[in-house]
């Protein structure tokens, strides 16, 4: 695929959207990217929330040609390292019926440009789900100009990551890798570097902040909150989803995915500056261990269809030969706790429930025509395909 990386300003906007927007905060959220709404209306002077990938990744695997990893380092020596490890991605798409949704041809144009940064020298690159989402054809462009093909191998919508494998067959050669930190240990004030490609166009671009705090959360407006954040104010743009957010040893501790802009009587302005969200290193490498191993990322599973309620999670429907059918559970039941965590807006259902694995024994907390009954069963998995 000879097509050039860039991307068309009106189709490029935000997981949660990728560029786009939407998160009621103090703040809005946008996604970094193209289209992936995280939110509703804001109040006025409120703000948005916008979002703007088969060895092991371990701590150990460093920066391709770094020999050691030197504390002290400025931020040019982590860019001039780090810089080759970090791609450019756009996402090719049928043209759609604006009316129906179907596509139109079988032939496909770029959708959005986003980022993501190589693991291995097998050529898999990470990058936020929302930057692959609906994808039919990837194309992956180095930090010296040149690009590949790439192919989904997995993703995790739930914490917005994907895994894409580079096509490799041509004779192409990785031309770095980066290795992943520990987050566990990142702290508010510690100097971070973010690198991406702005708007699609500015591939590589570095910038630098510091962190705000960690373990931060962001509603997504689909009835759970995108966990796992670091916040940071080094500046991001639409087209830096997926980019990497480095320490200054040049490793990954985090991968940006979304910031907060203020608001003004419900539309967001031109200001950039906002703040910036990145999903912490720990809860990314598991995933794209399990995707890199299995081509998917195991979540539990009920079997319900559901809605948000005051008091917890009502079930509309129980979908036959599911854990939910087996255990009893009926139509009307509202859900309120699983395990003794109790259902609420500050812990929804989804992220409670994704707290266990497939195969874990739980007891649901249910209310049953105003009486409170516990229903034990064993979660299952969620079906493929299911994002």
């Amino acid at each position: 695929m000879n097509h050039t990386a860039t991307r068309t300003p009106s189709r490029v906007r935000g997981l949660v959207q990728v560029v786009a927007v939407a998160l009621i905060l103090l703040a809005g959220v946008i996604a970094l990217n193209w289209p992936i709404t995280f939110a509703t209306a804001t109040p006025a002077s409120s703000s948005t929330v916008t979002q703007i990938p088969p060895a092991s990744i371990g701590h150990s695997r460093a920066v391709e040609n770094q020999s050691a990893l030197q504390t002290g380092q400025t931020v040019a020596d982590v860019a001039e390292k780090a810089n080759p490890g970090v791609v450019t991605i756009t996402n090719y798409q049928p043209q759609r019926d604006p009316f129906t949704g179907q596509p139109e041809s079988s032939d496909v144009q770029p959708y959005g440009v986003g980022s993501g940064y190589i693991v291995d020298q097998a050529g898999h690159v990470v990058t936020n789900y929302h930057v692959v989402k609906d994808g039919t054809a990837f194309e992956v462009q180095f930090y010296d100009g040149s690009t590949v093909n790439a192919n989904l191998v997995g993703a995790d919508s739930f914490q917005d990551v994907a895994v894409l494998q580079l096509d490799l067959s041509t004779g192409a050669k990785v031309p770095s890798v980066l290795s992943f930190g520990d987050s566990s240990g990142v702290r508010a004030g510690e100097q971070v570097i973010a690198i991406g490609s702005p708007y699609g166009k500015y591939t590589n671009t570095v910038t630098e902040g510091s962190v705000g705090a960690v373990d931060r959360a962001l509603d997504t407006g689909d009835g759970y909150a995108l966990p796992n954040l670091i916040q940071h104010s080094a500046p991001i743009y639409e087209g830096n989803s997926g980019g990497p957010l480095l320490n200054l040893d040049g490793q990954v501790i985090g991968m940006n995915v979304a910031k907060a802009t203020r608001v003004q009587s419900g539309l967001a302005n031109d200001d950039q500056s906002g703040i910036g969200f990145a999903i912490a290193s720990d809860a990314i490498k598991p995933l794209v261990d399990e995707i890199v191993a299995s081509g998917k990322a195991s979540r539990a599973y009920l079997g319900i269809e559901s809605k948000i309620l005051r008091s917890g999670q009502g079930v509309v429907t129980v979908q036959p030969a599911t854990p939910a059918e087996t255990a009893g559970l009926k139509e009307g039941d509202i859900i309120t706790g699983i395990d003794g965590r109790t259902i609420d807006s500050q812990h929804p259902f989804l992220n409670v429930l994704f707290e266990h694995r497939p195969g874990d024994r739980v007891e649901l907390s249910v209310d049953r025509n105003g009486q409170e009954i516990t229903v034990a069963l064993t979660l299952g998995e969620r079906p493929a395909g299911i994002y």
